[in-house]
């Protein structure tokens, strides 16, 4: 017995098993035995693809387990129509053949399935109904006496020239060579026991984000060098004549750290500020030239008014002047 399986969704997606009813429909679709095909009608018709979801409205968003979102219902109409033969199509390759047998002649049966047979235009047999188009060509012959003119050339042709061992290649891309840079590689690398690299302190910092260093990065390294100094001079904690030395120096260098702080905020202030001042001045502008353009369109429209009006006073003076 064959089976097929359909496909949903994309390729490499899941797979289903084969509809209910193609055993019946699909032409391909052949079955070893009569009880296969009692097993699939039995199969099509315990099938879920009979069962009816019935939405139920009051309850159509629930989730609660007693409160059903639908109710399941069996549709009681037969999915197959009554022109559809049910019967096993082996039934009458059977048939035939014990009648080969009992006549014992080799003149062939024709049945009336073989006589259809290649003629099926919507199924199976529909690409024989297709030719290729076609191509039109600048000369004025058909492709089969082309294809026949150059069978018969039997001109000898010319020699080709051999390949050199070596050519040179240049190719035009789309990119540029910036787009194409990757980040710079960084090698493994070993710390021997007992140093604290310096170079490790910026190892925070990637390529686009404080590389390649600028100003502020060479502050910072400069800051972090003062501050490893700094640990370095304060007194031990193992001496206890020198804590009140050890505290001073690091309430100093807390004040410093401070007024650092508050310069840099001061400058982000500062740089927020101009920011503001630019964004103002430019929407004064934008709105210096709205202004100037509504003033022009005004004078515009008074200016076409006042000429419309000239020319209706010139031209009832003119019909007055006729009149008299």
């Amino acid at each position: 017995m064959s089976n097929t399986v359909t496909q949903t969704g994309a390729p490499g997606g899941p797979y289903r098993a084969s509809r209910s009813f193609d055993f019946l429909y699909d032409p391909l679709h052949t079955l070893s035995s009569e009880k296969d095909h009692v097993h699939a009608t039995f199969r099509a018709h315990i099938s879920n693809e009979r069962m009816q979801k019935i939405p139920e409205f009051p309850a159509m968003f629930s989730e609660l387990v007693h409160q059903p979102r639908y109710t399941l219902r069996l549709q009681l109409k037969d999915p197959v129509p009554q022109f559809i033969d049910r019967r096993w199509r082996g039934r009458g390759e059977q048939r035939l053949n014990a009648l080969k047998q009992l006549a014992g002649s080799q003149a062939p049966i024709v049945t009336p399935a073989q006589a259809s047979e290649g003629s099926d235009i919507s199924g199976r047999d529909r690409y024989r109904f297709f030719e290729r188009p076609l191509v039109p060509f600048t000369q004025q012959m058909a492709p089969n006496v082309l294809l026949a003119v150059s069978r018969a050339d039997h001109s000898p042709r010319t020699p080709r020239a051999p390949t050199p061992l070596v050519r040179t290649v240049g190719i035009q891309t789309d990119y540029r060579d910036s787009e194409a840079q990757t980040d710079p590689y960084t090698p493994e690398f070993i710390v021997r026991p007992g140093s604290v690299p310096e170079l490790l302190t910026l190892a925070n910092l990637t390529w686009g984000r404080g590389l390649p260093a600028g100003l502020a990065e060479v502050e910072m390294i400069e800051r972090a060098r003062e501050k490893r100094a700094w640990e370095a001079s304060l007194p031990p904690l193992s001496d206890l004549s020198q804590l009140e030395k050890r505290r001073k120096m690091m309430d100093e260098q807390e004040r410093k750290e401070w007024a650092f702080r508050e310069r840099e905020i001061e400058k982000l202030q500062e740089a927020q500020l101009e920011v503001l001042k630019t964004l103002l001045r430019q929407r004064e502008e934008t709105q210096k030239e709205m202004d100037g353009k509504r003033l022009d369109s005004r004078w515009s429209n008074l200016h076409a008014e006042k000429e419309k009006r000239f020319k209706k006073i010139q031209k009832e003076h003119i019909q007055s002047m006729e009149r008299k």
